[in-house]
């Protein structure tokens, strides 16, 4: 199922009326900002894919453990924490507070809502999709792992994933569940070093998708998922089985959640060429109802 198939779903729609109570706003309102505001982000995170590093941060934001918790505790959605968590994927995808503006700008003129209002509404919808992301990559995620040489906790042990309390993907409940289940999980083999992560353009450098001075963790020999991205971002792995790099496997895993799996080009054709498109036809029809 696509995070789109999941919105439109009544586990998705009781989402979005705690959204619209959360930010205080009509139900139908909040449904067309939501659905406005995600079509945004997907797109924003296809281009961030566009690249291998891109998929290195994106992947980083799905693994993390704790990004799961805006469909776990929709309850807080517009506390301080889950702002901040927000405004970090936003700070991944987007990278710039002017673009993000504009993001709200047009989202409330959709959505008949104030331009503030959706504002503070966007880093709540960037924590419910990563989330939503999180929940539906897990299951082929936890598959590619397990098949990876060396992404193994160490001395072989099950691997411990994230998002563990959330019910994988294909249940009842989309979008927000209670449910705690865990498939069966292999034990791998033993670990590797993937040293310390390298350094990416950008990365003490405002505006270009990470925060300035951001620092990486140290690897933890008990989540494989935090060397993940790194092994990613380095390339070179390949997936046994003829399965192909890494890097391709995880940009299709993510690809099929967001209902967008073209591969790099057809990508490439989707944001650039399509949108130039609209964009001319929009100019054309501005020329001939303003007559300039």
């Amino acid at each position: 199922m696509t995070i789109a198939a999941s919105l439109e779903s009544p586990d998705g729609q009781r989402l979005v009326d705690k959204v619209a109570q959360a930010f205080d706003v009509d139900d139908d309102k909040a449904s067309q900002a939501v659905n406005a505001l995600t079509n945004e982000l997907e797109a924003r995170i296809q281009r961030r894919m566009l690249n291998r590093g891109g998929v290195a941060d994106v992947a980083a934001l799905v693994t993390n453990p704790a990004a799961g918790a805006a469909l776990s505790d929709s309850q807080t959605l517009a506390s301080p924490d889950a702002v901040d968590s927000g405004n970090h994927i936003l700070d991944v995808l987007i990278g710039s507070k002017h673009v993000s503006r504009k993001i709200a700008a047009r989202t409330a003129s959709s959505s008949s809502l104030e331009a503030g209002t959706v504002e503070k509404m966007l880093p709540a919808v960037a924590n419910l999709l990563i989330a939503e992301l999180q929940r539906q990559s897990q299951p082929a995620l936890q598959k590619v792992v397990s098949g990876v040489p060396g992404l193994a906790i160490a001395g072989g042990g099950p691997l411990r994933l994230p998002g563990d309390t959330l019910p994988p993907a294909g249940s009842a409940n989309d979008w927000a569940s209670g449910n705690s289940q865990s498939a069966p999980r292999p034990s791998p083999g033993g670990p590797i070093d993937a040293g310390q992560p390298l350094p990416i353009p950008g990365d003490n450098i405002p505006g270009l998708g990470r925060k300035s001075g951001r620092s990486y963790p140290q690897p933890d020999d008990d989540d494989p998922y935090q060397r993940l991205p790194d092994i990613i971002r380095r390339g070179g792995q390949q997936v046994p089985g003829g399965g192909g790099s890494l890097e391709d496997i995880i940009r299709s895993i993510f690809g099929k959640v967001l209902g967008s799996n073209r591969g790099v080009i057809g990508t490439m054709i989707q944001l650039f060429l399509i949108r130039w498109l609209a964009s001319l036809a929009r100019r054309f029809l501005s020329r001939i109802f303003t007559g300039r």
